[in-house]
């Protein structure tokens, strides 16, 4: 495989209007280590994602007038497949931290007890993601890659947004790789505290059986920054620090401040009144 950076498009960043602008992800640590290890960035088929909506263009019933009545025909049953990797452009939320970061401490240790569901955020940026992805993917099968920023609708929108794409473009609408990445970027707006930003690949026609697409990167390349859950003890993230030194990770680790204490220090011009 060729060292050489892949040469990107304008039109494969969407919504996207800084490629160089912070994204994050926040990674199980277990899973996080392997990715260390093996050198694997792993995207998955939207199949293997808890809400219905991610697929819900996958089969559409449209109704069209043939003379004097109706006729109906199922489209997109076998759209190209489509993987993808979920970041996110919020760099520090409590929401998200506890959503996908569990962290349960032992009383007499004040250790993790938990660290298989313990998250890890790390920081890269849509450039270097989509350059990573390109170049992991070139001796793939035919295929486009795209990064992009999730938009959020309200349910009676978004479908008349998937509507509106086949009245326009015709039933073949989302064979063309760009409409599919496009649909994948569409979610109910209950989830727009998430801020996502999705890097996905789109393979040329046909089925796959495989969910999840596995690719070489480098990750002290890809990753600018790793930061521990900021409910560990001190000793706990050291540990973790030398650990992933170990797997070869050269790059920064930042200690997140979401729970640190503060005092507050007041400076008066004069003595404080006692009344």
């Amino acid at each position: 495989m060729s060292d050489t950076l892949p040469s990107l498009f304008p039109e494969q960043f969407i919504r996207i209007t800084n490629p160089d602008e912070a994204v994050y992800r926040i990674y199980p640590l277990w899973f996080l280590e392997e990715v260390l290890r093996l050198h694997q960035l792993v995207l998955a088929s939207p199949h293997l994602w808890d809400d219905p909506f991610e697929v819900v263009g996958n089969a559409i019933a449209v109704d069209y007038p043939r003379g004097d009545k109706y006729e109906q025909v199922i489209i997109n049953q076998s759209l190209p497949p489509v993987y993808a990797q979920c970041w996110s452009a919020t760099q520090e939320s409590d929401t998200l931290l506890r959503a996908y970061s569990r962290v349960i401490k032992d009383p007499h240790f004040s250790r993790n007890i938990c660290p298989r569901d313990e998250g890890v955020r790390v920081r890269s940026s849509p450039r270097k993601l989509l350059e990573a992805l390109v170049k992991g993917t070139q001796r793939e099968p035919a295929s486009s890659c795209f990064i992009g920023c999730v938009q959020y609708l309200g349910k009676d929108t978004l479908l008349q947004e998937i509507a509106n794409a086949v009245g326009t473009a015709g039933l073949n609408a989302f064979e063309h790789p760009a409409n599919r990445a496009k649909l994948l970027l569409m979610k109910r707006d209950a989830f727009a505290h998430e801020a996502e930003v999705r890097l996905m690949l789109v393979r040329h026609g046909g089925n796959s059986s495989n969910a999840l697409l596995r690719i070489h990167i480098d990750p002290s390349a890809v990753f600018d920054e790793i930061s521990f859950d900021p409910r560990l003890a001190t000793f706990e993230r050291r540990e973790r620090e030398i650990a992933f030194r170990n797997h070869g990770y050269t790059g920064q680790f930042r200690e997140s401040g979401l729970y640190q204490r503060v005092i507050l220090q007041v400076v008066l011009p004069k003595p404080p009144s006692t009344s």
